[in-house]
């Protein structure tokens, strides 16, 4: 990775953990190398005013896509991940043409979480991540929910479930207290 202009990116970008993030871009950036992915293809769930964008067009090169039910988040696709017409909007925008790298960011609870995931991974056949999986750990709060479905989905992939059987599950986190507001590590599944 171009280290000089992630440094360049990143001094505007204080909404993202560096070290966590640093290294989920290198594993992206390597797993899109490893598999000679031409214009690969990334759609970001919750856009938060679209900063990731520039890490992945100008590190990565690749297309990014984001969605958002926020207009002020200046997302490509305005609309909520669960809408129909949102996940329609989506596939026309892909022509048929997978999502490489899916980071699932929007609301954090539980249960939307889990439709998030449910809805998007089908598209997806690279790798799918998932922000914030420590934050709220251990509360049972309905909007600290990412930890909870990530640990579902080791699960399933501990008991060799047939789906899930030949997926490498990792997390990326480095400890910090809770009380920073920073956001709290990346879970990805990546598939192939």
């Amino acid at each position: 990775m171009n280290l000089k202009l992630f440094n360049e990116i990143w001094g505007s970008r204080l909404d993202q953990y560096l070290p966590e993030w640093k290294m989920f871009l290198e594993i992206c950036e390597t797993y899109l190398g490893k598999h000679e992915i031409e214009n690969p293809i990334v759609v970001e769930l919750g856009s938060r005013g679209n900063n990731q964008k520039t890490f992945y067009e100008q590190l990565l090169g690749t297309e990014h896509i984001s969605i958002d039910i926020a207009r002020r988040h200046r997302p490509n696709i305005i609309g909520n991940t669960h809408d129909p017409r949102t996940l329609e909007t989506l596939k026309k925008r892909l022509n048929g043409r997978p999502i490489n790298i899916l980071f699932i960011d929007a609301n954090h609870g539980y249960e939307n979480v889990k439709k998030d995931f449910e809805i998007y991974d089908p598209l997806c056949d690279g790798i799918v991540a998932f922000h914030d999986i420590y934050y709220g750990l251990g509360e049972e709060k309905e909007e600290k929910g990412v930890w909870k479905f990530w640990d579902e989905l080791k699960l399933l992939a501990y008991q060799a479930t047939a789906e899930y059987r030949d997926f490498l599950f990792t997390s990326i986190y480095q400890y910090r207290s809770t009380k920073s507001g920073v956001q709290m590590g990346i879970g990805l599944i990546i598939k192939k």
